[in-house]
């Protein structure tokens, strides 16, 4: 029978003389991420994904996904197999280290992403945005918008479109 390993949970943040890795910020960043209770909206905006329950939960493959993206340490997918190999890794994300994903299955998981994908995110965002808005409660929200200005000298068909001072026709969002 395999040997389990222990899942280790942070008990309480302090100061430190000691150096800490570059990594010191992840413990921080995945204990919000399971305090917000983010898994269960991305089980329900993804779990349609999963073909069959025999892999990984799908919050074994976004959590290590989000500290990767986070850390920057490396900007190649098989980096996280370099991860995998990491018992303190492991630790790291408060996860069992046969419950990291390899590289094949975050590739795997991305093609099973479709390009609408990006609405489920806005949603899951905007639920996280909501969340948070009620929980702080604050009197005024300012919004900026900030937009790009696209050039369409050269487009057949311009709705929209106002020259700007240097007499260039572009078309701007928010005029």
């Amino acid at each position: 029978m395999p040997e389990t390993q222990p899942t280790y949970r942070m008990a309480h943040v302090a100061t430190t003389s000691d150096t800490l890795t570059s990594r010191g910020g992840l413990a921080l960043f995945v204990r919000d991420r399971s305090q917000i209770q983010m898994a269960p909206l991305l089980e329900q905006a993804f779990g349609p994904l999963r073909k069959s329950r025999k892999g990984l939960p799908l919050w074994s493959l976004f959590q290590p996904l989000f500290c990767f993206f986070l850390d920057g340490t490396s900007r190649h997918l098989r980096y996280v197999d370099h991860l995998k190999a990491d018992p303190g890794y492991a630790a790291t994300l408060e996860s069992p280290q046969a419950q990291l994903a390899s590289s094949h299955a975050m590739k795997r998981f991305f093609k099973a992403l479709a390009w609408t994908a990006g609405g489920s995110f806005r949603t899951i965002l905007n639920q996280l945005f909501v969340w948070r808005l009620k929980l702080v409660g604050p009197r005024v929200i300012e919004a900026t918008i900030e937009t790009m200005v696209l050039d369409h000298d050269e487009a057949p068909k311009r709705h929209g479109v106002q020259p700007t001072y240097k007499q260039v026709k572009v078309f701007s969002p928010c005029r």
